[in-house]
């Protein structure tokens, strides 16, 4: 079995002069807190850790991992996920080892909620901050994901 966690990067200021410098507000900060707290509770474990490049992303994911015991060197920021498409989610997906059965995503909308709608048929809603969502896929491969039955872990949105 595979596994997939979607967050969306913390609530952030709106008047940066750059997008990509936006930083958490403090309800954010709290949010991601409380959102770790949640992973902790549920013994999440993640083999690999992808973070956009963009500063809010990277304070998300950097206030979580402790919570998921691992370390900020253990993120792997990349431009790539950010002003994006599904196309580089899943390119990341399939380049994986097999031996890796889990990953965690912290990125942007609407990526993040194309990734959840195409994984969950049902799925019409659209990720707000601080949200999370664990799919679990029944394949033994990375390349059988697309194919392969799956479900919904858990949800989560932190307010």
């Amino acid at each position: 079995m595979k596994t997939i966690y979607l967050i969306r990067h913390a609530k952030t200021i709106s008047n940066a002069e750059c997008d990509s410098d936006r930083t958490l507000l403090p309800v954010g900060i709290a949010r991601t807190h409380q959102l770790g707290q949640y992973l902790k509770l549920m013994s999440t474990k993640v083999d690999k850790i992808y973070s956009s490049s963009a500063l809010r992303a990277v304070q998300t994911a950097e206030i979580l991992v402790p919570y998921l015991r691992k370390k900020k060197k253990d993120i792997h920021f990349t431009s790539s996920l950010y002003l994006t498409s599904v196309d580089e989610y899943f390119n990341i997906l399939v380049a994986l080892s097999d031996k890796d059965k889990s990953v965690l995503f912290v990125g942007h909308n609407p990526e993040v909620t194309n990734i959840v709608r195409f994984f969950v048929s049902d799925y019409n809603g659209y990720m707000r901050t601080s949200e999370c969502y664990a799919i679990d896929i029944y394949a033994d491969t990375w390349q059988e994901i697309f194919t392969a039955k799956r479900e919904i872990r858990f949800s989560k949105l932190i307010r």
